[in-house]
Order: C-alpha cells, then sequence, then structure tokens
C-alpha cells in the first residue's frame, strides 16, 4: 500500500528535540503557551478550577529569560558582520536581488539557513524551476522572469523521508518526501485555508530525476500531479536530484545534532527555577506584623478599636507584651539555581564562537588552514559549499557557464576601519596599483559602502555624481 506521509524514524526520534530549541528561540509568548509542557503544575493530580487558577498565576509571575534565541541572533550576526563574496554568471545575476521567486535574496535566505541550523542542526535548498506544463522553458520567459531556476528552503520538520543508492562510485539521493503547507483562497475571495501536500523528489529506475505531487484530503492523500521530468539547460532529464542538504556538522542525508539544543534545555530549567522564585517572593515576600502577650481582654480591646502600625500611630501593650515583623528568609537556593543556570548559558554560547576540534572536508580545510575551528565556522563553511552547489545547479538549469561560489564570511572578529590603510589603498588605486574594485570591496566589508552594490553601480553613481558637480570645469 502506497503511504506518502511515511517518516523515517530518525526524524521521529529528532522532531521533540527541534521543537524545544524552536519553541525557547520564539520566546516566552512561545514557551507559557504551551503551559505545562515546558512548566509543570505543582500538585498535578489537582484538578480542581482553584488549582488551575493557581497554575496560571504561577505560569504569569515567571520570567523567561531568553538566553537561547538572543545567542542565536547574535551568532547570525557575527557570520554576516562581513558580507558574503558571490560569484555568478551574468544570468544569475539576479539571485543577489531575488533567489526563491518571492523577493528574498541570497544573502536573506542564507541568513535565515544559519539559524536553522543552530537551532536544528539541518535544513535542505531545492533547485528547481516555476512549474510548466510543456516541461521546458524558453529563454524569452527566462528573459523576463517569468520562469527562472530558483532556490527553496525547507526546515528539517518538513524532510519527512529520503533514501540514497549506490551509483556507480558514489551515493546519491533516490528519494526525498518534502511535506509542504499551501495557502489557498477560499470560494468568496477574501478568505485563506491551508492545506498539506507532499512533493515527492525521486530518482527512478532508469536513474531520471522526477517529480510528484500528493494532496492530503479529509480521507485520503490522492496525487494531484502525475510524475514528471525537469529539464536542464540542454533539454536533457537530470540524473541527480537538485536537493542539497545541510548541517551542523556536515552536508550528508544524516541527521546532526542541534548546536543549541543543550542551552535550550538550561534556559527551560532556569525558567522552572524563575517560576518557583517568582512564586515564594510573591507568597512570602511580605513581612507578617505579630503581638504576642495578650490575654482575651487585650485581644477583645485591640480588636473593636483597630491596630494601627506606624511612627504616629503608637501601639499600647499590656505588661510583657510585645510585636513585631516577620520577614521570611531569602530563598537563596532558588536564587543560587538560577544564577548557575545562567552562567552556564554564556558559557554554552561562548563555545558556539570558540576553536573547537571538530573534523573539516577536504575543501573546508582550503578556506582556513587551521585544524580547529568553532560550532558557527562549521556551519558557515557548510552553508558556503551548499549554496556552491546549488548555485551550479542553477547555472545548469538555465545552460549559463561560469564560475559559481558564494562563501560566507569565517571570521568573526569585529571588522573596523583603519585610515591608515585606506588612505595608502586610496594611493594605491589612484596609481594604478591595486585594482578600484578590490578597493571597494575593502569599503563593502567595512559597512562604508553597500555590500549589495556591484561594481557597476558604484562607478554610474561615482560619474554621475562628477557630472553634476561640474568637476571637469564644463
Amino acid at each position: 500500500m502506497t503511504d506518502v506521509t511515511f517518516t523515517r524514524p530518525e526524524y521521529v526520534a529528532a522532531k521533540n528535540r527541534w521543537r524545544l530549541v524552536r519553541d525557547v528561540c520564539k520566546g516566552s509568548e512561545t514557551i507559557k503557551a504551551a503551559g505545562d509542557l515546558y512548566l509543570p503544575r505543582p500538585n498535578s493530580t489537582d484538578v480542581s478550577a482553584d488549582n488551575k487558577a493557581r497554575y496560571e498565576d504561577y505560569k504569569k509571575r515567571a520570567v523567561f529569560y531568553n538566553a537561547t534565541g538572543r545567542t542565536k541572533h547574535s551568532l547570525v550576526g557575527a557570520a554576516f558582520r562581513t558580507w558574503p563574496t558571490l560569484t555568478v554568471p551574468s544570468a544569475l545575476d539576479y539571485v543577489s536581488k531575488d533567489i526563491d521567486g518571492q523577493g528574498v535574496s541570497i544573502y536573506q535566505q542564507s541568513q535565515s539557513v544559519i539559524g536553522h541550523l543552530l537551532e536544528v542542526g539541518r535544513h535542505g535548498l531545492l533547485v528547481d524551476y516555476v512549474a510548466v506544463e510543456a516541461g521546458t522553458v524558453s529563454k524569452a520567459d527566462e528573459q523576463s522572469g517569468r520562469a527562472r531556476a530558483n532556490i527553496a528552503s525547507y526546515p528539517a520538520e518538513a524532510i519527512i523521508n529520503w533514501k540514497t543508492r549506490q551509483v556507480g562510485g558514489q551515493h546519491l539521493l533516490s528519494l526525498v518526501v518534502l511535506r509542504e503547507t499551501v495557502d489557498v483562497d477560499t470560494d468568496d475571495g477574501f478568505g485563506s485555508e491551508q492545506i498539506v501536500q507532499y512533493r515527492v523528489l525521486r530518482l527512478d529506475a532508469a536513474g531520471v530525476y522526477t517529480q510528484e505531487v500528493w494532496e492530503e484530503g479529509s480521507s485520503q492523500t490522492a496525487m494531484v500531479t502525475a510524475p514528471f521530468a525537469p529539464l536542464n539547460g540542454l533539454g536533457q532529464p537530470w540524473r541527480v536530484i537538485p536537493f542539497q542538504f545541510l548541517g551542523s556538522e556536515n552536508n550528508d542525508s544524516s541527521i546532526d545534532d542541534s548546536p543549541l539544543y543543550d542551552m535550550a534545555e538550561i534556559n527551560i530549567g532556569h525558567y522552572h527555577n524563575s517560576a518557583d522564585y517568582e512564586d515564594s517572593a510573591y507568597f512570602a515576600g511580605q513581612p507578617q506584623f505579630w503581638i504576642s502577650g495578650l490575654d482575651e481582654a487585650w485581644r477583645d480591646h485591640l480588636e473593636a478599636n483597630g491596630i494601627y502600625v506606624g511612627s504616629r500611630a503608637p501601639l499600647t501593650l499590656p505588661k510583657d507584651g510585645s510585636c513585631g515583623f516577620a520577614q521570611p528568609e531569602p530563598n537563596t537556593l532558588v536564587k543560587e539555581a538560577m544564577d548557575a543556570k545562567r552562567n552556564d548559558m554564556v558559557s554554552l554560547g561562548a563555545r558556539l564562537i570558540e576553536r573547537g576540534s571538530a573534523v573539516k572536508t577536504a575543501t573546508q580545510a582550503d578556506n582556513d588552514s587551521a585544524a580547529e575551528h568553532s560550532v558557527l565556522s562549521l556551519i558557515v563553511s557548510n552553508v558556503s559549499e551548499a549554496y556552491s552547489q546549488c548555485l551550479a545547479w542553477m547555472a545548469e538549469f538555465s545552460n549559463a557557464s561560469g564560475e559559481t561560489i558564494y562563501k560566507v564570511n569565517q571570521d568573526f572578529t569585529q571588522v573596523s576601519l583603519d585610515a591608515a590603510i585606506m588612505s595608502a589603498l586610496f594611493n594605491a588605486v589612484q596609481a594604478g596599483r591595486v585594482p578600484e574594485s578590490d578597493f571597494w570591496q575593502y569599503l563593502r566589508d567595512r559597512g562604508v559602502i553597500n555590500a549589495e552594490k556591484t561594481d557597476e553601480e558604484i562607478r554610474g553613481e561615482l560619474e554621475s555624481s562628477t557630472a553634476g558637480l561640474a568637476l571637469d570645469g564644463e
């Protein structure tokens, strides 16, 4: 029996870990909305309305300190402190502005991918053409932008099934099943509803890459798009599935560990401690006034006349009577546990960017001769390799020749602008000893020039500015 919804056992095993890190990175609102999934109920056997109301107050008072989400954003920012290097044939210049057909640039998409890898350690990229009935695309369609190669980004949760098989001396992907959620307009044209579909990528028995689409219905899941074979720029069928896995350790199809999982676990523990600390502060944080040494007559007298406390309201008491305030001792145990977990999170976040001892691939070793590197450095290297491969596939779709390279910065130190170096480079450009394009790249890396401006755009702006100022004396 055909079951396109089948999920791999390792996917099922990893899904709960992925959800934990995703939810923690989203922050307090998501964590608290999950209720006792992340914050156990005190006296969980008590199902009374009073206990439920007490739990809601207990949860509201808790403070969720989102160290994990902040760490993720900081690490992505560190990777893009210096702008990536992009080299593509002229036919693919559009990727710097729109790589997915929805106006997202390769820079924005790769930032998102690095964030996904930090969270769950897994992601996927599919290179494809806009679907056309005939299976081929004309050059006019490409030039007009109606149809051109693009890269679709798939989170780990969407990649539910995959297989490989050996072809010659290498293992090739033979099956990938992607679970997609698609918005469909309602009959009135205003509302929308979501449907679930499954995009199946496979190598058939003849070794040809095909696609098919199944749609999930109320009673069964049925095929809605029959298998078709996308063609490359030469009109030939593909012999590989142009789908690229990305991981926190390597880019094979196996599921890698989540770099932020340990921090997310401690973040939840800190949330538990915070709930207990705030709860104790609420119930025992106010001092309690007490009186001793009263007989029944004094007790009745004070109850009848009232008790006023303060420097302007002296309180008369019988002989040997006394009064005072009971102040609870600070709940230092819970506070110490919170502080310890906070320090642990700081330490774990730092280790993601410190040099480690992970093993690199041959290409990664070329990028950095050091054998030791950080988790973030390895992720960035994997992303660079994956996008370089996907750009090569896009060029094959478009029959475009030329080098395809995308390289994200692996130097996470703060880049500064050195006035002396800048002056020396400027003089060298004027003397014809350094190309002006290299000087502009230096300024791009340091944020002086918009990183997305091409050399032609910069040259054109400079020429128009010079003409407008009439610096030639005319």
